[in-house]
């Protein structure tokens, strides 16, 4: 009796520490595929990191503070490129600049017109100036035939740069008051409108880049406080717009 009490008390003991052995390897199982999960996925170093410290701590199967290493790659820096594309903006805009201006001397220079057109250029753009009479007569805003050919050699200027243009229309303080045009500001609105309809309808320029506004006497170059200066107050202006600053 003795003797089968030992046998017995030696098997419970066997029995009794045989499951760790299966729960161990199931620990190590579930380690492994939640690994494997996280290897697979895109990877935060920061959590796979304290994933990790957690899973140990909390299973014991390695020593706290213990870390398994999980080689990953190290991502390259992302090189900071709006330094060198500000540098590259810097380059390039001087270049289109001489580009404008260039092409805006040679062409007005070859001009059969002789007119005399003023041309400034600042950071919105590039400005060509006229007096109207080269286009309308006084109080008037139908396009003279003598303008035409005026017109067609300046569409074949502004087609070579391709900027958003705006047709302005002045005036000087002379008051007009007919049916058609109770101020200036209908006069100098309907000129520009009719430049921008000659440039779409008669010299296929395309339509959306251009807009018409009318000034009146708002804007004037010289005091209106003679004949010569109303006249060069008198004036329909071209502007290409930059892209950026339409």
């Amino acid at each position: 009796m003795k003797r089968r009490e030992q046998q017995l008390s030696r098997t419970d003991k066997h029995n009794s520490s045989s499951w760790l052995t299966t729960f161990n390897d199931l620990v190590t199982l579930l380690m492994v595929f939640f690994v494997l999960l996280f290897t697979m996925s895109t990877i935060d170093v920061k959590k796979m990191s304290d994933f990790q410290y957690a899973l140990q701590s909390g299973l014991g199967i390695l020593e706290v503070g213990q870390r398994v290493g999980i080689k990953v790659k190290d991502e390259q820096p992302v090189k900071d490129m709006s330094h060198a594309k500000t540098q590259a903006e810097s380059r390039s805009k001087p270049q289109q600049e001489e580009s404008m201006q260039e092409i805006i001397g040679k062409a007005i220079a070859s001009l059969d017109a002789e007119t005399d057109i003023r041309v400034t250029y600042t950071e919105q753009g590039a400005r060509l100036s006229f007096a109207d009479a080269v286009l309308f007569d006084f109080g008037r805003a139908t396009i003279n035939p003598a303008g035409f050919s005026f017109l067609n050699q300046i569409a074949g200027v502004i087609d070579q740069i391709p900027y958003p243009i705006r047709i302005e229309g002045h005036t000087d303080n002379v008051p007009i008051h007919t049916k058609r045009f109770p101020s200036n500001w209908e006069l100098s609105t309907a000129r520009a409108v009719n430049v921008v309809k000659y440039f779409i309808h008669s010299c296929n320029s395309e339509p959306r880049r251009f807009s018409a506004v009318g000034y009146g006497e708002s804007k004037p170059l010289f005091p209106n406080d003679s004949a010569k200066h109303r006249a060069k107050n008198r004036r329909v202006e071209i502007v290409l717009i930059k892209e950026e600053q339409k």
